[in-house]
């Protein structure tokens, strides 16, 4: 497949994935009105393990589960912990804010590569992560009269992401993506129960139920987009910016689920975070170039 080719099917698949997170997102704080947190999640998370599961058995790949490992289990521990923290703060906050707070990840990945694998980052991408917290501040809005706190479990969700996505470097590459969505699907299946320790869960409406299947089909979906999205001849650089697409279907779908209505201040926070993160992704581009043309061509015949 042509780099062109794959750049738009790359675009294309990114885009959907980030709708289909943004749908999972309102089903999920709709059920969550209505149901326990706990509930929630483990009602989906079966779906979600039923669902990935018997993708994994069409394709011949159950035989994988033989790769686990304690570094694929503690990326599974991760994910289960960023998903707990955002699904708790999208309850009590509105879905574009949260979903722009989230979106500060990126930066924070670059951040983290400074100290964990010892990447070089320059003024300007450290100027740009600076300007991503800054408009993370504006979202959270941190003065004794409009004070978010729920915004808080936000950050922490971010802080987690990134702590998935580092383990996932680290991840052996021969183990396949399939069996780390069904570890993700699994683990948010066993996190359900230990919240219902302290909850009271109601009989759940077959209506309900189906909705949670929508949610479930959703975030697999999503994540099996994503995959797609950089796979093969892609370049990086063109596809990673219809990430922050998600703030657009995030938008919508508080608006047609909840009316939500983003303030100013919000709506600039936002601005800043995804001005930055574009920045820091161009830089990051500039960087890459200037190394390979440093690299002298090789000796014919070498």
């Amino acid at each position: 497949m042509s780099t062109s080719r794959a750049n738009r099917r790359g675009m294309f698949a990114l885009t959907g994935a980030m709708a289909a997170f943004a749908i999972n997102d309102m089903v999920m704080k709709l059920s969550a009105q209505r149901y326990p947190l706990g509930e929630v999640i483990t009602v989906r998370g079966a779906i979600a393990t039923l669902l990935v599961g018997t993708v994994m058995l069409a394709l011949g790949q159950i035989s994988a589960l033989r790769f686990i490992r304690p570094l694929v289990l503690a990326r599974t521990m991760f994910d289960g912990l960023a998903m707990v923290l955002f699904t708790t703060a999208l309850i009590h906050m509105p879905l574009a804010e949260l979903s722009a707070i989230n979106l500060v990840s990126p930066l924070l990945i670059t951040a983290a590569a400074v100290i964990f694998f010892h990447e070089e980052v320059g003024w300007r991408r450290w100027t740009a992560i600076a300007i991503g917290f800054l408009g993370t501040l504006l979202i959270i809005k941190p003065t004794p009269g409009a004070f978010n706190a729920w915004a808080l479990l936000g950050v922490a969700t971010a802080f987690a992401s990134v702590a998935r996505d580092m383990i996932t470097r680290l991840v052996d590459p021969r183990i396949p993506s399939i069996m780390v969505s069904f570890l993700a699907a699994f683990g948010s299946m066993m996190i359900g129960p230990v919240m219902g320790l302290s909850e009271r869960w109601p009989p759940m409406a077959a209506a309900d139920v189906a909705m949670l299947a929508i949610s479930a089909v959703s975030i697999a979906t999503g994540h099996m987009l994503v995959v797609t999205a950089f796979r093969g001849s892609a370049d990086v650089a063109a596809i990673a910016p219809f990430r922050y697409t998600l703030l657009i279907f995030a938008g919508v779908c508080g608006y047609l689920g909840f009316g939500e209505v983003p303030d100013r201040f919000a709506i600039f926070g936002s601005v800043l975070i995804v001005g930055s993160g574009l920045y820091a992704l161009h830089r990051e581009v500039v960087r890459r170039r200037a190394v390979a043309g440093s690299v002298p061509p090789a000796e014919p015949g070498v």
